[in-house]
């Protein structure tokens, strides 16, 4: 049987931590000779009483869950913290503090990347099914196409929620052998190692309920107009960081593979920041692209305007 770490960041989530838990007790990997697991969180430094429920936990399922107090450094190096301190294991998956998982997310995921041909790191997501804070399902406005994976996305647009993320021991090593010291989000960077260098699935059958709530450190909207200023900021915000993050990968993983087309096309894409001229040339020779069409649009005039 395949061995899996779970690992949990905190910050205070006493609300919704006992139903995300007691989601991850209910995995049937093990029944169905999947993957044994194991829950391993890291708290962040929480004030509402989170640690007493993760040590309640620890303490009646001592074989199953350990945590660990951590300062407060926000998600980003916490997870990363995290996938530092793991010990060895076949398979490793993101978890938050807020959601709740179905039976068979594990197993699913397990199955699957068991059956990509392994050249490289390899990486699971699947879609996530949006809820309320009661995890009733929520309508959206939003029509969402088919996910694309694939590197020439990835260098300029994340599809990867952590939260559904499993990947392999490769990836997880490629990830700690340095870390970043700059990353818009610490699933993106997976997204960009494993499109880079492995594969990539990207399920479009949910088997998380994502929970929305004012809590979130992100979310995703339901509403079209809602969406469309959340994205308008996001853009706005990201400006530099495209490119920003897009370097820390160049620099530590430019030397890695010198044949490999992925990072020839990363260092074009920086390159090409020096001129209108080579920022059109680029575009046209590689067709980078976003999911939606209408991003698409958008991010083709700010590739051209240099403001990535």
């Amino acid at each position: 049987m395949k061995t899996l770490q779970i690992l949990m960041s905190t910050y205070n989530g006493a609300k919704y931590i006992r139903e995300q838990i007691d989601s991850l007790l209910e995995q049937d990997c093990e029944a169905k000779g999947t993957a044994s697991f194991c829950i391993v969180v890291r708290d962040d430094g929480s004030s509402d009483g989170t640690q007493d429920i993760l040590e309640e936990y620890a303490g009646r399922y001592p074989e199953k869950i350990s945590w660990y107090q951590g300062e407060n450094h926000g998600v980003i190096r916490s997870f990363f913290e995290l996938l530092q301190k793991a010990g060895a294991s076949d398979y490793y998956a993101f978890c938050d503090q807020d959601d709740y998982w179905m039976p068979d997310k594990m197993s699913h995921a397990v199955e699957t990347l068991q059956t990509i041909k392994k050249d490289g790191p390899v990486l699971y997501c699947c879609r996530p099914r949006l809820v309320d804070q009661n995890l009733q399902p929520l309508e959206s406005e939003i029509k969402r196409p088919p996910m694309r994976p694939d590197f020439r996305n990835a260098m300029i647009e994340n599809i990867v929620t952590g939260c559904t993320a499993v990947f392999d021991q490769t990836l997880r090593d490629m990830v700690v052998k340095e870390l970043p010291e700059f990353t818009v989000m610490h699933d993106w960077w997976l997204y960009l190692i494993a499109s880079c260098f492995g594969e990539i699935y990207y399920d479009e059958t949910p088997y998380i309920c994502y929970r929305q709530h004012q809590g979130n450190v992100l979310g995703t909207k339901t509403k079209k107009m809602d969406e469309w200023k959340m994205r308008l900021k996001r853009f706005r915000g990201n400006r530099g960081n495209i490119s920003r993050q897009l370097g820390e990968f160049i620099r530590i993983f430019g030397d890695t593979d010198p044949g490999n087309e992925n990072l020839k096309m990363a260092e074009k894409f920086l390159e090409a920041r020096r001129s209108f001229w080579a920022r059109k040339h680029f575009l046209k020779e590689t067709k980078v692209y976003r999911q939606r069409k209408e991003d698409d649009r958008i991010f083709h005039i700010i590739l051209l305007l240099g403001n990535y």
